[in-house]
């Protein structure tokens, strides 16, 4: 038989429900619907009711007067995110941002009682009234659709409207033969199903495959698929009982809410739901799936509820399971009080050791490094080992220190260590047998731990005696709770992939840096208890799955720390953990774990829980794939008794009040108590607050100023909520709170101390004031000039020639000769015709913008811009300072340029190509003239640069031979020689760098 068969569909699904006895205001709710924002939304008789998972909200007239209902029936929120809301008897609501809005018979409704909403492709909404059907137009028209002759089109009662994936408008009515299709402008009967004679049609659906269904009242489901219609034989309450609600959830499968419970249609298959009665008997009104993939139901007896899909996928064998492990071949070997079973591909298999071992109660099992198995009984044969083919036991009779075997493994290939309640026995390859007990200094005999670590020191954790450490069949120390562990009832002894020692005890859980027992237990160990956030103390396992989560089975069953919160805890960053416990909610219906009980994590990084009733698996990574990130959401904000809604804006504080409460909350409904906030309030905290469930937070006594708080919602998951939500206030001052008030007052105090001194010293001072201003400002503006002209100088030359021209008087014109200097020449492609068009101040601007990009560059990189000529652009290195790096630099400064050219051109409306030519050899430079001098390079080198930018291809880096042999071996790459012909050379190698 399969290991996770299900008897059912809904075998690994989980209901809740909420009534009027569970928060939700009057037992029968209309409608259901998700909005955007995460709230679920659910129509009563008593108003609309916003629901966030763990707190129902009721919005009505009496409530806020800025609404203009009292209850709702249907449910729609459009494409433009405005709350469509149809009253029993009050017309149709609009809440929108906007402002809010109501259309009764006066506006041009047929009737004030709205009994089903939807929108179209087209964004016009359909309303269907108790007294016929009208649609209301983007443009804010009511329009009255047309029957096809022969039908009733006024005093129809609409009961379900439907948009199809194509846009069409299906309708049906109360009325006899009630299925209409609105087309080209008109409704019109479907007359495909006229030839049934009588029916009541009461819901409408297409669903992926484009196949329509159809819900005829007590005649049951009908399918249309191309056009043809037939009946479909469930064999289950859908051939008999109305239909009012059809959704396809995101795995295909349709789901159907009838007048007395659901089915649903899975792999070809209806299955009727025969679970809790809330839901297998009640008159379901609608179904929808969340942005979580649960599903809710809108009943009329039963308020609302919520199927989820388990994390924990369950196998009842109805037997408790104390051990489980895995061979190599993927086969899971689970170790019972009624022998061991043996699964292969999710099926269990019989073979020789399953036989023998049936009826008896097996403590457990452990794959040794061959793949043999060692099964411990706690009744004769004691223990067993078994390779695939034979079977072998020792007992009492084999020399076995007793017949209640605890646990074995493995320590060094075919050699045991065996623990029983009576001593240890230590099993040779040569099939002799030791024995250890109070004589031999074991003084607590009941073996409940065996454990060898990495230094190769078996531990045995004993029941209350702590643990004897042995090494070469020697005890040579004994490690109690008087040494730090957390307890001396040991029930699991393991290492993390850092070698740390987990002790789990019946007092906590102890954490040991990794040390060598040999050399003395001296040791750093970190407690976890109940009184540090686990909830409990007795602890039988801890695992780590692939994400390096913790998880532990103890006496309130499974939980998990994250690997985050664990690890801060161990660095003494916090001071207790937060510990999510698993339950019925998540599919673990189970009465949980033993205290004897060994779970694995498999080869496929599933954890394998044992428990009491059977086994329960965990899959991490398909868990964290189904989840979705949480939404959080600031709700109100009071101020001294006085609630203000969260509406963006700032909130303004009147000066004195001493206390406001925050109040937000987070939508994830997968698990909506395990939602955890982390919030902070600007000016009044630095970081945010550690996570906890609280869903208010309250401040006493603002300094005066502008304050923002954040907060951020932290789902069952571990997720984080995509952006903080923020709201805003202002603390308003006394006016003795303000820094003004206090400088006006010094002001005044000082100044009538001091009045009559500064009246009889006035005129003196005045005068001896004007006199040293005067010389101030004379000298600064002097001294302003001279800073304009050295930066003027500057901008223009290179600061080592401006310096050398502010010392030379007299003739300013000299001249250097470098020996090497690398050039460069740019010019921009085709600029008459890129200009033209364009305005003059356009056309700087743009160059401007441009060569200003260049010229960060060469500052930058060291390179010396020395002039442009138009549209053109002339760099060197190497002058008016040498440097032998000069070839280099100038090749990744070209490179520069045209990644600077790339950023120009994308937000520019004059956009440049431009193309580099390059050469290096001797230059001359230095300065001519007296007026307007500039500093300039001269020689042969100059014009040949010149003329490689001539040559050059748009957008490319031409260079001259002599640059390409300096650059030899250089990290640049070059293309073949490229022969030209350059005018006063003739013949040239040129080269072009590959970019």
């Amino acid at each position: 038989m399969p290991f996770f068969a299900q008897n059912s569909f809904f075998d690994n699904y989980v209901y809740h429900s909420w009534s009027a006895f569970g928060g939700l205001s009057g037992t029968t709710a209309n409608d259901i619907y998700q909005s955007s924002d995460g709230y679920i939304n659910i129509g009563t008789y008593e108003g609309l009711v916003k629901f966030d998972g763990v707190e129902f909200t009721s919005i009505n007239r009496a409530v806020d007067s800025s609404y203009n209902f009292v209850s709702v029936r249907a449910i729609l929120e459009d494409s433009r995110g405005n709350l469509w809301l149809g009253s029993n008897d009050e017309g149709l609501h609009v809440i929108s941002s906007k402002g809010n809005k109501t259309y009764t018979i006066e506006d041009g409704l047929p009737n004030s009682s709205i009994r089903a909403l939807a929108e179209d492709t087209s964004g016009n909404i359909w309303v269907g009234t108790a007294g016929g059907i009208v649609y209301i137009t983007p443009e804010n028209h009511l329009i009255t659709p047309q029957f096809a002759p022969g039908t009733t089109a006024s005093g129809v009662i609409a009961s379900h409207i439907y948009c199809d994936p194509v846009g069409r408008i299906w309708l049906t009515i109360s009325n006899e033969n009630g299925l209409f299709l609105f087309i080209n402008g008109v409704f019109r009967p479907l007359l495909e199903f006229e030839k049934l004679g009588r029916y009541f049609a009461t819901s409408v659906f297409q669903d992926s495959h484009e196949t329509y269904w159809f819900g005829l009242g007590e005649r049951g489901i009908y399918k249309m698929e191309k056009g043809i219609a037939s009946k479909v034989q469930t064999n289950t309450i859908l051939d008999s009982i109305p239909t009012c609600s059809i959704l396809e959830d995101k795995k295909g499968n349709l789901w159907f809410g009838t007048e007395k419970g659901l089915v649903v249609y899975s792999n070809g298959e209806f299955v009727q739901y025969n679970g809790n009665s809330e839901l297998s008997g009640s008159n379901i009104n609608k179904i929808i799936q969340d942005r979580e993939d649960n599903i809710w139901f809108a009943t009329d007896r039963n308020g609302i509820g919520k199927i989820t899909n388990g994390k924990f996928k369950l196998s009842r064998i109805n037997v408790t399971v104390n051990s489980i492990d895995e061979t190599s071949d993927g086969r899971i070997w689970a170790g019972t009080d009624s022998g061991v079973y043996c699964y292969k591909d999710d099926t269990l298999e019989e073979n020789a050791l399953t036989r023998y071992t049936k009826g008896l109660r097996v403590r457990h099992v452990e794959v040794t490094s061959d793949n043999k198995i060692l099964v411990s009984c706690y009744t004769k044969p004691g223990q067993i080992i078994y390779d695939g083919k034979t079977i072998k036991y020792w007992s009492t009779d084999e020399g076995l220190v007793g017949d209640k075997v605890r646990v074995a493994i493995e320590t060094t290939p075919q050699e045991y260590y065996v623990g029983t309640t009576t001593g240890l026995s230590i099993i040779h390859p040569d099939g002799t047998i030791a024995n250890f007990k109070q004589a031999e200094g074991l003084e607590t005999e009941y073996v409940m731990a065996v454990y060898k670590d990495t230094h190769g020191v078996i531990w045995i954790g004993t029941d209350g005696g702590g643990i004897y450490l042995m090494k070469d069949e020697k005890i040579f120390s004994h490690l109690t709770s008087t040494y730090g562990i957390a307890g001396n009832v040991i029930f699991k002894i393991s290492q993390d992939e850092n070698n740390n020692y987990l002790i789990c005890t019946g007092s906590g859980i102890s954490f040991i840096e990794d040390f060598n027992p040999e050399k003395g237990l001296r040791f750093k160990c970190t407690n976890l208890n109940s009184e540090t956030g686990l909830g409990t103390n007795s602890v039988f396992q801890i695992l780590f799955d692939a994400n390096k989560n913790a998880w532990i089975t103890n006496n309130h069953g499974i939980a998990m720390i994250s690997n985050s919160d664990l690890q801060n805890f161990l660095e003494g960053k916090q001071k207790s953990v937060n510990t999510k416990y698993f339950g019925k909610d998540d599919g673990l219906d189970s009465d949980g774990p033993s205290s004897t009980a060994r779970s694995i994590v498999d080869s496929k990084g599933r954890l394998w829980f044992t428990m009491v009733d059977g086994i329960a698996i965990y899959d991490p990574a398909r868990t964290q794939e189904d989840s979705v990130k949480p939404l959080v959401h600031v709700e109100t904000i009071t101020v001294d008794s006085v609630e203000y809604k969260n509406t963006g804006e700032m909130i303004y504080l009147k000066p004195g009040t001493k206390r406001i409460d925050i109040k937000f909350t987070g939508i994830s409904f997968d698990a909506p108590e395990r939602i955890m906030f982390c919030h902070m309030l600007t000016s009044f905290e630095q970081d945010y607050t550690a996570p906890d469930m609280k869903r208010v937070v309250s401040y006493t006594n603002l300094a005066p100023g502008k304050h923002s708080f954040k907060v951020y919602a932290i789902n069952g998951n571990g997720l984080k909520s995509e952006n903080d939500e923020m709201m805003f206030f202002f603390q308003k001052p006394y006016l003795y709170q303000r820094a003004g008030f206090w400088i006006v007052l010094i002001i005044i105090l000082v100044g009538s101390a001091l009045f009559y001194f500064y009246q009889r010293e006035q005129r003196v001072k005045k005068e001896n004031l004007r006199l040293e201003a005067l010389v101030k400002v004379r000298t600064a503006a002097l001294e302003q000039e001279k800073v304009k002209s050295d930066n003027l100088l500057r901008s223009i030359l290179p600061d080592k020639i401006a310096d050398k021209l502010k010392e030379t008087t007299g003739n300013k014109s000299f001249g250097e000769n470098f020996e090497e200097v690398t050039l460069l020449f740019s010019d921009i492609v085709g600029f008459t015709n890129v200009s033209s068009g364009h305005t003059a101040q356009e056309i700087v601007s743009a160059l401007n913008k441009l060569f200003s990009m260049f010229d960060e560059r060469a500052k930058r990189e060291g390179v010396e811009k020395i002039k442009t000529i138009g549209d053109a652009y002339m760099a060197a290195c190497g002058v008016p300072e040498e440097n032998p790096d000069h070839a280099r630099i100038m090749i990744n400064f070209a490179k520069g340029m045209y990644q600077d050219l790339a950023k120009y051109n994308e937000t520019a409306e004059i956009k440049f190509n431009i193309r580099i030519g390059l050469n290096c050899g001797p230059v001359t430079a230095g300065v001519i003239g007296t007026t307007k001098f500039i500093y300039d390079v001269w020689g042969d080198t100059v014009n040949v640069a010149s003329r490689m930018e001539s040559a050059a291809n748009p957008g490319a880096i031409r260079i001259s031979e002599a640059l390409r042999n300096k650059l030899e071996g250089s990290e640049f790459e070059f293309t073949e020689p490229i022969e030209c012909k350059i005018k006063g050379k003739g013949l040239m190698k040129t080269f072009e760098v590959i970019q």
